[in-house]
């Protein structure tokens, strides 16, 4: 398993090389291409002004992604909320039988035992 995992960093920083070294000659190359037509100056000021938009756009997404991320926790609190809500209101039903009150309770530290690892898993990000 260690040895995979060091075969899929290696490769995957050769892939990473390759890919930087690729965009890095696009880049001269689309540089090398318009500074006949716009002048050498206006050609790196093209680039960098769409290279500038590209990634607003990915920032945007990013952010997006994260608004909605936080929107999905929100509503999971609420539910969660909710679900404790509507134990605790049954509860008095609950205390007249022995039985019922003591799988509730059982039920209850299952539950909570249950939301704790999945906080676990959510990750905070």
């Amino acid at each position: 398993m260690v040895r995979r995992a060091k075969r899929n960093a290696v490769l995957s920083g050769i892939a990473a090389v390759c890919f930087a070294t690729a965009y890095v000659a696009g880049v001269v190359a689309a540089g090398a291409y318009l500074a006949p037509i716009y002048g050498p100056a206006m050609a790196a000021l093209l680039i960098a002004a769409i290279m500038l938009v590209t990634g607003l756009f990915f920032v945007s997404v990013l952010s997006f992604l994260k608004y909605r991320d936080r929107k999905r926790k929100a509503r999971s609190q609420v539910a969660k909320q909710l679900t404790v809500a509507a134990a605790v209101s049954i509860l008095p039903q609950l205390t007249k039988n022995k039985g019922l009150m003591i799988t509730a309770a059982l039920g209850g530290l299952a539950f909570l035992a249950a939301q704790a690892l999945g906080d676990d898993d959510e990750g905070g990000g």
